[in-house]
C-alpha cells in the first residue's frame, strides 16, 4: 500500500509537469472533435493484442498443462485489468494464483512462468526496437540504439546459458556460492537458484514453439500500434505505421518506471516524451492522442476486466489480499 501511495505522488507530480508543456484547451478542443467512427477500428485491435497474447502464452504453458484458451483469455482480461488499476504487477500475480487454484500448478512457479512470460516480451521489445531504430528517424541520439542491442545481446546470452547450458551455469553457481561466507546465505543461495534454474526450463522448447511467440510477440505489438495509429486518425490526423509500433515498443520500455493507479500521470508524461521529444509530433497533438488513448483505455480494460471476472468467477478480494501480500506467497 506504501508503494501504491508513493506511486500515486509521482503520477501527480507527472501530471503538473506535463500539464507545464501543454495547452489544456486546445487538447480538450481537439479531442472534442474526434470522428467517433474511428473508435471502431480502436477497440478492435484493443481487444485482438490481448487475443494474440493469449495465444502466445497457452504456447508457452503448453508443456506444463492444457489450458482452455477461453480461461486463458478471460483471465488475461483480469490481469490487464489489475495491471492499470493497480500497478504493482498484481495482474501477473493474479494468474499464478489462478493456475494454482484452478489447475494445481505450484503457485511460485506459476508466478514465475507468468513472469518469464513477460521476460519474452522484453527480449522481443529489445530486438525489435534495436532493429526498427535503424530506418526509422527518431531524435534519440545514435547510442540509445547501442545500448538497447547491448543489453539485448546480453540477456540473450544469459538466457542461452540458462535455458540450454545447464551444466555449465550450474558450474558458474558452485562458483559463486563459494564466495558466500555466511552458512545462511548459502543456504537461500542454493534453493533461491535451483528454483530459477528449474524455472526457467520452461523455456527449453521446440524451435517452432519459440518462433511462434516471436511471431505472436510482433503481431501483439502491430495491434497495439494499430491503435495508436487509428487514435490519431480519429483526431483527423495521421501518423506513419511503424513510428506508432515503435513508439509502442519505447513505451512498453517505461512500464518498468513506477506508475500511478490508472497510470494517472506517467501516461501522459510517457507519451509526451515519446511522441514529440522522439518522433517531434507537435505536443499538443500528441498529448490529445495520448489523453484520448488513456480514457479509452480505461472504459476498455474495465469491461473486459469485469467480463472476464464475472466468466472466470473469480474471488477479487482473495486476489487482491495476495497480491498486495505478494512477499507471503
Amino acid at each position: 500500500m506504501l508503494k501504491i501511495l508513493i506511486n500515486t505522488l509521482i503520477g501527480l507530480v507527472l501530471i503538473y509537469i506535463w500539464s507545464r508543456f501543454v495547452d489544456l484547451n486546445q487538447i480538450v478542443e481537439t479531442i472534442s472533435k474526434a470522428n467517433l467512427i474511428y473508435l471502431v477500428p480502436v477497440f478492435f485491435f484493443m481487444l485482438l493484442s490481448p487475443l494474440v497474447r493469449t495465444i502466445r502464452l497457452k504456447i508457452f504453458l503448453g508443456e506444463i498443462k492444457k489450458i482452455p484458451f477461453r480461461d486463458l483469455f478471460f483471465l488475461n482480461g483480469i490481469a490487464v485489468m489489475l495491471n492499470f488499476f493497480i500497478p504493482i504487477r498484481a495482474g501477473e500475480i493474479a494468474k499464478g494464483i489462478y493456475l494454482n487454484t484452478s489447475y494445481n500448478l505450484d503457485l511460485k512457479k506459476g508466478i514465475v512462468w507468468i513472469f518469464l512470460d513477460r521476460f519474452v516480451d522484453f527480449l522481443a521489445v529489445l530486438l525489435l526496437t534495436g532493429l526498427l531504430l535503424n530506418f526509422v528517424p527518431t531524435k534519440l541520439p545514435p547510442s540509445f540504439g547501442s545500448t538497447v542491442t547491448i543489453i539485448f545481446v546480453l540477456s540473450l546470452m544469459a538466457t542461452y546459458l540458462v535455458v540450454f547450458q545447464l551444466n555449465f551455469t550450474r558450474k558458474m553457481v558452485i562458483f559463486l556460492r563459494g564466495l558466500l561466507i555466511v552458512k545462511y546465505l548459502k543456504i537461500y543461495f542454493d534453493k533461491f537458484t535451483s528454483f530459477i534454474l528449474d524455472s526457467f526450463s520452461i523455456l527449453d522448447r521446440h524451435p517452432k514453439d519459440l518462433f511462434l511467440m516471436i511471431v505472436l510477440t510482433i503481431a501483439g505489438y502491430g495491434a497495439d500500434a494499430l491503435v495508436w495509429y487509428f487514435t490519431f486518425i480519429c483526431l483527423g490526423y495521421n501518423q506513419d505505421f511503424f513510428n506508432m509500433y515503435l513508439g509502442q515498443l519505447l513505451s512498453a520500455l517505461t512500464y518498468l518506471v513506477p506508475a500511478a493507479p490508472g497510470y494517472i500521470g506517467s501516461a501522459e508524461a510517457s507519451g509526451l516524451l515519446i511522441l514529440s521529444g522522439v518522433f517531434g509530433i507537435e505536443s499538443n497533438l500528441s498529448s490529445s492522442m495520448i489523453v484520448l488513448f488513456h480514457i479509452l483505455s480505461a472504459i476498455f480494460v474495465l469491461v473486459f476486466g469485469l467480463i472476464s471476472l464475472f466468466n472466470l468467477k473469480i474471488d477479487l478480494g482473495v486476489i487482491l489480499k495476495r497480491a498486495l501480500n505478494r512477499g507471503k506467497v
